[in-house]
């Protein structure tokens, strides 16, 4: 049984040190990728993503951070035998809410921007800093044209 549960924490360690970059969603524009595992080599492959969709140096992240994805429920059950030969037995539940880390980004640079979601911000999963259906934040209106008024 020791060997077993050595063996599990050794497997759960060595998969926590390495890192994984999965494709959550992806239009012409740009998409988002959840993280997994260690992050920075798990950023190093959404980075390769990112690339090979936009192409090289041609994306921009334009948010990240943990998004809700679901919830995780636990129950633990335990009987213990009493010294007078009785038993007594202990039971609990809890859920949380799962999480995972999550970048989104745009293909283009230099001006060009992602189209309009519903909300004003770029397509995907997140709301805006109020919670959830609050306005997106938006970007600056472009700067006037050199030349005009002076």
């Amino acid at each position: 049984m020791l060997r077993k549960v050595s063996t599990g924490l050794l497997l759960a360690a060595a998969l926590a040190a390495c890192g994984s970059a999965r494709v959550v969603q992806r239009t012409q524009y740009g998409g988002v990728i959840a993280l997994n595992g260690d992050r920075q080599k798990a950023y190093e492959q959404a980075e390769q993503e990112m690339a090979r969709h936009c192409g090289p140096g041609n994306f921009q992240v334009v948010r990240e951070g943990e998004v809700p994805v679901g919830t995780d429920s636990m129950a633990r059950s335990d009987t213990y035998n009493n010294n007078d030969g009785t038993q007594t037995q202990t039971a609990g539940q809890s859920t949380r809410t799962a999480t995972e880390w999550r970048v989104e980004y745009q293909c283009g640079q230099g001006g060009q921007q992602a189209p309009q979601g519903p909300q004003g911000g770029a397509p995907g999963p997140y709301t805006g800093p109020n919670g959830p259906g609050s306005p997106q934040p938006q970007p600056p209106p472009p700067a006037p044209p050199p030349g005009n008024g002076y």
